[in-house]
């Protein structure tokens, strides 16, 4: 429940207190950035720019791309993200839908597997009804048979997916980055006071990079289902690609597996990195956003109505 209270100065004027932590400028210890981002009056006009940014994060943890606004005024709240290049723009378009297509894929995919699954069990029919030998015999006549050994397959490589080395490559560059919060902004504990900025680790905290953690009690959103079977189907497409891309740059070695099993390096590594600066891209952008005063200045740049 939002709580809304007046509080006079000496000199009588308004003095400001935040919404969200229900700290004044007396009681803060560190200096800290003060918004007003909706139309509502009264102290509830005030807020930490800190705070509401947790508080975004919150409303859009399920939904990203959702838009948040005051609980009291129902004031959209202006959020501009840091701009990105067409490039990136182009290969976040591909990503959703990619992430729209694959659910579709994969159930396609889990239907298959069922299928095979009886061809198996016929096969085992077979061998109590015709015999071991007549039954070898008509699958050495019919290939086709040869398929109840394919649910092998996708169990194989969905264990290579545990080779995770690009989610180790994001953490690796995360600690590289990562800069510690100034010891202002810190109580006497190490402790973040009320009103300090975000540091590295709220925002590493804010998106799993490990797909692990959705299956070991992580958070059950969009991003994360979209991202699990992204990968779930780029995995299973190992083979196709491989084929694809030895055939095509490394036809001239005399040895199809050689060739083969290149492409699937190939594929992994450009994969990977492609991963990598895509998780990178939306970091940054995550990390260095910033709300708008709403005033009529900003609700014209950015193309609103009042």
């Amino acid at each position: 429940m939002l709580r809304s209270r007046w509080h006079q100065s000496d000199h009588g004027t308004e003095e400001r207190m935040c919404w969200i932590c229900l700290n004044t400028d007396e009681e803060m210890r560190v200096p800290s950035t003060w918004l007003q981002p909706c139309l509502c009056r009264g102290t509830n006009k005030w807020v930490h720019e800190a705070c509401l940014s947790r508080w975004i994060d919150e409303k859009q943890q399920l939904n990203p791309d959702v838009s948040v606004s005051c609980p009291q005024c129902h004031t959209e709240y202006i959020i501009v993200m840091p701009p990105i290049c067409r490039f990136d723009a182009i290969l976040e378009r591909v990503e959703k839908t990619y992430g729209l297509l694959c659910p579709s894929v994969l159930m396609g995919m889990l239907a298959t597997v069922f299928y095979i699954a009886t061809l198996s069990y016929g096969a085992l029919t077979m061998h109590q009804i015709a015999g071991y030998e007549r039954s070898l015999q008509l699958m050495k006549d019919d290939p086709t048979l040869l398929m109840i050994v394919l649910p092998s397959v996708p169990a194989g490589l969905l264990l290579l997916r545990r080779l995770d080395w690009d989610s180790w490559l994001v953490r690796w560059l995360r600690r590289r980055q990562r800069q510690p919060m100034a010891r202002e902004h810190l109580d006497e504990h190490g402790e973040p006071l009320p009103g300090a900025p975000l540091d590295d680790e709220y925002f590493d905290g804010m998106e799993p990079i490990d797909d692990g953690d959705m299956l070991q009690g992580g958070t059950l959103n969009t991003e994360n289902i979209e991202r699990a079977t992204c990968r779930f189907c780029t995995i299973l497409s190992l083979p196709t690609f491989s084929v694809l891309i030895g055939q095509t740059l490394y036809s001239n070695l005399n040895s199809r597996m050689l060739s083969i099993l290149l492409g699937a390096i190939t594929f992994e590594v450009v994969k990977g990195l492609i991963w990598v600066y895509m998780r990178q891209c939306k970091y940054y952008r995550r990390r260095y956003r910033s709300v708008l005063n709403y005033t009529a200045e900003n609700v014209e740049l950015t193309g609103r109505s009042i």
